[in-house]
């Protein structure tokens, strides 16, 4: 009988464990930046890879305040961010953005270092 009184919960553990893992881990696969409405001023969230040999955009303190970056479609825009970021993500390979499209360009709220 106590073990019948386990199996509930171990199986509630179990499915949110494989959901955890399936749709909410973050993930170092790149997007698309093709899922971005021009225009539209709804952030969404990307991974992209930096693209180091076009150099980067810094203000007068050192603080990076754009880059270039990749999606998987080999599609390479600008991020423009509205903070600087730290120096770290020169070193980044991918990164995680959370901004929204300008034109040519996507404009970042934030910006994570993925890998």
């Amino acid at each position: 009988m106590k073990i019948s009184k386990l199996i509930l919960p171990a199986i509630f553990i179990v499915v949110s464990v494989i959901m955890y893992f399936t749709y909410f881990a973050p993930t170092k696969e790149l997007g698309s930046f093709s899922k971005f409405s021009p225009g539209s001023e709804i952030n969404q969230q990307i991974n992209v890879a930096v693209v180091k040999t076009k150099g980067f955009e810094r203000d007068a303190s050192g603080g990076i305040t754009s880059f270039y970056a990749r999606d998987k479609d080999n599609v390479e825009l600008i991020i423009t961010l509205h903070e600087p970021a730290p120096a770290e993500i020169a070193n980044a390979e991918v990164v995680e953005v959370n901004g929204h499209m300008h034109g040519n360009s996507i404009t970042a709220s934030k910006v994570t270092i993925i890998k």
